[in-house]
């Protein structure tokens, strides 16, 4: 029985628009989720953009608001499937947390953030961090990714694991949960 439902951000709960980036917010973009902690990001950007960390940080936020759209409405699920919790489980960096607030209020039961575990998808480490946050056995969580690499190791961690094509999360949620 699914008791958990962890879904990734980009690709399964939001998009990207093509709202157009300035050349150091497409070079602080390209830094999302590719690092394991803030301060790898904030580094790497500083050195790449020449911009203060201050700076940097704003850019961060700015862009994470300029970017990303929803295109699931969590709401429906979350009423639909009353029992279930349901988390975040992202490579991402801290700041999306605010935006995640701001856009979805206290809907999320808990949201693990590689940058701020220390660990990334599709290491074994976010996964187990993700079966002991969530406090269940592995087999009653349900992962959500687009990406099949992702999915994969969830898998091999135990954990029940769909990928994500054309933001399909209610289709796939329905085949677990009854």
């Amino acid at each position: 029985m699914i008791k958990v439902i962890a879904f990734d951000l980009v690709g399964v709960l939001l998009g990207e628009n093509d709202n157009y980036l300035t050349i150091n917010e497409d070079k602080i973009e390209r830094l999302f989720g590719k690092n394991k902690n803030d301060l790898e990001v904030i580094k790497e950007a500083v050195d790449l953009t020449k911009l203060n960390e201050e700076e940097v940080i704003k850019l961060i936020n700015n862009i994470i608001n300029k970017i990303y759209d929803i295109k699931v409405d969590i709401n429906i699920i979350k009423s639909k499937y009353k029992d279930v919790k349901f988390f975040i489980a992202s490579n991402h960096v801290s700041y999306i947390k605010s935006f995640l607030i701001k856009k979805f209020g206290n809907t999320f039961d808990d949201i693990i953030i590689s940058s701020e575990i220390n660990a990334y998808k599709p290491e074994k480490d976010f996964f187990d961090t993700l079966i002991k946050k969530a406090n269940v056995k592995p087999e009653e969580i349900l992962f959500l990714d687009d990406r099949k690499e992702n999915v994969d190791a969830a898998r091999k961690s135990g954990i029940i694991s769909e990928q994500v094509m054309g933001y399909n999360v209610i289709k796939i949620i329905d085949k677990y949960i009854f």
